[in-house]
């Protein structure tokens, strides 16, 4: 046999073995949906985060507001101590969120510390919320007094 006969007979093998071959799909339907809920709580603790951001922003402009304008106010106190509390939950949850966001929840020990941060996580959104509530409602809002030009009379 020579070099051109032997070239010859391995193509024909090759192109056998290349149709013989089953396309086999690789795709597992279990794995699909739990990457897509995985993304999706990926997602969800994300947004948490940002809303947790934009909290934090709004209760330190609070926080500045009530120092500068209302130092004489008769609830200066307990919207003080209302606003740090709301501050401190929030960076708990923020802090808890990040704990969350790197359990992988494939893995079963895994599973029940994630669900356990959740709970812990949606208690203080809720506790927080509660007391933004009354931040807002205890928050008195002095009138600026407003002065108007003064106008000339030459008569």
């Amino acid at each position: 046999m020579d070099e051109k006969e032997k070239e010859n007979k391995l193509e024909v093998v090759e192109e056998v073995v290349v149709k013989d071959v089953i396309s086999v799909d690789t795709t597992d339907k279990k794995s699909q949906a739990y990457k897509q809920s995985n993304t999706y709580a990926a997602k969800k603790t994300v947004a948490q985060g940002m809303m947790d951001v934009a909290l934090i922003t709004a209760n330190a402009n609070q926080l500045r507001y009530l120092i500068e304008y209302q130092r004489e106010s008769p609830t200066f106190f307990l919207i003080l101590s209302l606003i740090i509390i709301s501050l401190l939950l929030q960076v708990a949850v923020g802090v808890s969120l990040i704990f969350k966001g790197r359990f992988d929840i494939k893995g079963q020990s895994k599973s029940r510390q994630a669900r356990k941060i959740n709970n812990y996580v949606v208690v203080g959104v809720f506790l927080i919320t509660i007391i933004n509530v009354f931040i807002a409602a205890f928050s008195i809002s002095v009138p600026v007094p407003t002065t108007l030009p003064l106008l000339r009379n030459d008569n």
